[in-house]
């Protein structure tokens, strides 16, 4: 979750907490699993206009949670990508 969270607010880029995306059919006060989590700012999470407070309006603004997740798992894997080929480079530095 926190390299979720690194990645900053998926609306404004500012600092993030994650919110967890609940199927259809998982009951409120239940969370989904930490791998299906999008990075918002509380504004955006839990503000007066935020996906829990306004989620029709927030994804006709914003886009799906489903597809920001995607989006936001892509991101994710290509941030550890470029962190493992930065650990292999610093590695072996001294053999290149």
């Amino acid at each position: 979750m926190s390299k979720v969270a690194s990645l900053g607010c998926w609306v404004c880029q500012r600092p993030a907490n994650v919110h967890h995306i609940r199927p259809i059919g998982l009951g409120i006060g239940r969370r989904s699993s930490h791998y299906d989590t999008i990075p918002l700012c509380y504004d955006h999470h839990q503000g007066q206009f935020s996906i829990h407070n306004c989620k029709q309006q927030f994804e006709d603004m914003y886009g799906k949670e489903t597809n920001i997740l995607q989006e936001v798992k892509k991101r994710v894997a290509e941030m550890e990508q470029a962190n493992d080929l930065f650990n292999f480079y610093n590695k072996h530095k001294g053999e290149i």
